[in-house]
Parts: structure tokens; sequence; C-alpha cells
């Protein structure tokens, strides 16, 4: 499940012979189409998503074929992966994005995990994703930023939009396309879970100790609950890096506690060492980030993201195993919805 890596790609295929490196040219942004998206009320909200590509298959190259830092990085797990990667770029909101998929041949069950690493610059996130990808089918879903967070000054993370949703909270409104997450999901059968990975800055603003994370069990928002794994977690799955408060599993659902499916998790990723923020969503507050897309398009119950301390590739691995473990055995395969 989980992993978007970021590449810095950006390799065209012009025939036999070399990868071509090509660099992204903007164009114009309409922007009355664009405000249009903003019109919008509760009630025309995301609708859950379908693919049409059931089997997830994809033009393999080798990754050998794209000079990238991640690439070189990971050499040796990509080596013995031995992984297809296809590479599709698109264009959505003005912007032409460096799509990769990876998975372990041109076809994967419909009902593999999706995994999305949606910043180039968060490494620790990309460890956990082909941590994954060792262990079982996955489709991994990154995006090529030349190592960085944005792309032409867009967090790819805030791109997450559906026609008549409300978007008055979205930071790029003149970039906002329905495109970008249809593309990014085109492979996801709507009933499997969507494993998205982020690593972030230790601590947080305003702790006292020069915290630059946005995101921690000890800084909740209204309307967040935080269940730690310290109430519950069984003695030989006691981690004291795992349970850093910077290092846990974000879950979102529309209303003020977790839903019933999600309920019956907790306790499981809890007794597994694992941290749970829950967060409730507001249709007319979203940010057209992934978790709220999918918590719009009433699919909350199947989003997990990891957060992870920027850098701690060892704890990365670790979680996303386990989170797979407690997916596994609450939402088998065979009985999703």
């Amino acid at each position: 499940m989980v992993v978007l890596l970021l590449f810095k790609a950006g390799w065209l295929t012009t025939g036999p012979g070399p990868k071509i490196r090509t660099w992204p040219t903007p164009s114009a942004v309409i922007a009355g189409f664009m405000l249009a998206l903003t019109i919008g009320s509760v009630g025309a909200s995301a609708q859950p998503a379908t693919s049409e590509n059931l089997t997830g298959t994809v033009a393999c190259d080798d990754w050998r074929l794209f000079p990238d830092a991640d690439f070189v990085r990971f050499s040796d797990t990509l080596e013995s992966l031995d992984l297809c990667i296809a590479y599709e770029p698109f264009q959505a909101g003005g912007i032409e994005w460096r799509l990769l998929r990876l998975q372990r041949s041109p076809t994967i069950p419909p009902s593999a995990p999706l995994v999305v690493v949606l910043h180039d610059d968060e490494d620790a996130a990309l460890a956990g994703a082909l941590g994954l990808l060792a262990l079982r089918d996955v489709q991994v879903v990154t995006l090529d930023a030349n190592e960085q967070r944005l792309w032409n000054g867009v967090d790819p993370n805030r791109m997450f939009v559906a026609q008549g949703a409300v978007v008055s909270a979205c930071p790029h409104l003149q970039h906002l396309d329905h495109r970008f997450a249809a593309t990014l999901l085109r492979d996801w059968d709507g009933q499997s879970p969507v494993v998205s990975l982020h690593s972030n800055a230790p601590g947080y603003l305003g702790d006292g100790e020069n915290g630059r994370g946005s995101i921690s069990m000890l800084s909740l928002k209204p309307h967040q609950h935080a269940y730690p794994a310290s109430l519950r977690a069984e003695p030989s799955e006691i981690d004291t890096r795992l349970s850093d408060p910077d290092n846990l599993i974000y879950i979102t659902g529309p209303t003020p506690l977790p839903g019933e499916q999600q309920s019956a998790l907790i306790p499981d990723l809890q007794a597994r060492g694992l941290n749970v923020l829950y967060s409730r969503i507001n249709p007319l507050s979203q940010d057209c980030s992934l978790s709220d897309f999918l918590t719009l398009a009433g699919q909350s119950a199947l989003y997990f993201n990891i957060e992870v301390k920027e850098g701690d590739t060892a704890v990365a691995l670790t979680m996303t195993r386990r989170l797979m473990r407690a997916i596994d055995q609450h939402i088998p395969a065979t009985d999703r919805p």
C-alpha cells in the first residue's frame, strides 16, 4: 500500500534509443471554468470513484532508464524488486504533471491496494512504499517534482476536486481540475484500500522546542480525536520510536467520531503500537487534499495516511507493514464492499 514515489523522471520515449529529458511548459489557465468549481453545495460533493481499468495493466519500462535521485538512493532495493514502471505525463490545471506507476508486473489484481506518494521531497515515504511492494501486489503512484514538495508552485495534495464541491478553502483555485484526481486514481477499483504516505518535520509550530511539523498527536484541532498507541499496545509491539507523537496513522470521516468500520480497526492499530489521529472533514471548508476528496466521496473508511517523522525510513517500513496486517484482517479482499 503505501508510498507515493516522487520521481524526477520527465523522460519521454521517442523511439529506439535513449530517453530525452523535457521540461513541462504550463498552459494557459481558463479561470472562468476553474472558478465555476467554487459554486457548489454539500450535496453536490464527489461521488465514489470507480475504475475503467480494473486489471491495473500498464506499459512497462525498466527503472534503470530513469536517472533519478530516488532511484540512485534506493538502487539496491529496486534491483532486487525488478519493478515495472510506467511514465505517464498528463495535463491538469494548466500544468504538465510527471506521473509514474510502479508495480511488480504489468498486470495486478483488481483488488490490489493503491499506494500514493504525493511529495517528492519525502524520502521516508518512498522507502515505506518500496517496502510494501516487496511484500505484495500493489500499485504505487508517484509524482516527479525534482525533489521538491511543490510543482510549478502547486501542492499536488491540494489538487483533488470533484465538480460541485465547495473549494473556497483550497489554495490553488486557478489550477483545480477534476482530471488530476481521475488520472491518479485511474486504476483504483473504488473498493480497495488507499494508502498515502507522508513524512513531516519533527514537532509542531508552537511546541516550545522549535518544532516545524504540521501534524502531531500533541497538537489537536477541535475537529480531531487522538487514539495513542500507549493506551492499548501489546507489550511485544511497544516501540518508543514508533509511538513518537509525530508518527501516526491519519484517518478521516464526515462525522464527529470515526465510523463503524474505523472504530473496529482503531483498537487493533493501537494494539500493534500505532498512534491514530481521526479528523472530521467539513465539506464547506475542505482543502482539496486526497483525504478530504475521498471523505466527500463517501470512501473515507478505505483511506489510510501514514505520517512518519522525516528521514526515519525504518519506522516508515514498520508502520506500513503493521498497518497492512490490520487492514488485511478488517478489510479482507473478499469482503470489501
